[in-house]
């Protein structure tokens, strides 16, 4: 029989990513700033200003609410994305051309708002273990899989934020920095690992 326990991206991960989010932002902020000191407040960089602004504001929100239930609540940091990439868009469109950019701009920030309010959910990728009777599956990214088969198998230890599965080719050292609960995996592979041993030795 088969066991899957999906797994949480961990807090630490999830920071990364909004911090790579909130680069781009206090760089468009600077730089309308550093715009309007230079040649005067300029539409362009006041739209600079507003944008980077918000997006710093609202960026420091979801920070501070990373260790806290969201579920069903509004992603505001994805809300004001949209906001800002509209406000973009209407600054760059021109009635008098076809399509254009900003054409492209305004469908992305109706999709960031609707993304926002839950109307629309993008699937986030599958991060879980896998247990059956053969072995085991570890899956703690998009790119980063790993799978065993008991009879391979030899132990299975965690050291820190890295899982240990020593097998009859050596040792496989995996990273486990980008989940919430290292330790709900080491003790489900444990006892399935000591519980295969059992079956074999009874």
């Amino acid at each position: 029989m088969e066991k899957v326990i999906k797994l949480e991206v961990s807090a630490r991960r999830k920071k990364v990513l909004l911090l790579n989010d909130l680069i781009p932002a206090v760089i468009l902020f600077f730089t309308g700033a550093t715009s309007a000191a230079a040649g005067g407040f300029t539409l362009l960089a006041a739209t600079n200003i507003l944008s980077g602004g918000l997006l710093v504001t609202f960026g420091v929100r979801e920070w501070r609410s990373l260790g806290r239930e969201s579920g069903g609540k509004i992603q505001w940091y994805d809300l004001v994305s949209g906001v800002v990439m509209g406000i973009d868009a209407a600054s760059m469109y021109k009635p008098w051309k076809g399509f254009q950019p900003a054409d492209l701009y305004a469908i992305l920030a109706l999709f960031l708002m609707l993304k926002g309010f839950g109307v629309i959910r993008v699937p986030e990728p599958f991060r879980g273990l896998t247990i059956s009777e053969a072995g085991f599956g570890l899956r703690t990214g998009p790119f980063s899989r790993s799978s065993f088969t008991w009879e391979d198998v030899e132990g299975i230890s965690r050291e820190g934020h890295h899982l240990l599965v020593r097998t009859k080719t050596g040792v496989s050292n995996i990273s486990l920095r980008r989940i919430s609960s290292p330790r709900e995996v080491e003790e489900a592979l444990v006892t399935s690992f000591e519980a295969r041993k059992n079956q074999l030795t009874a």
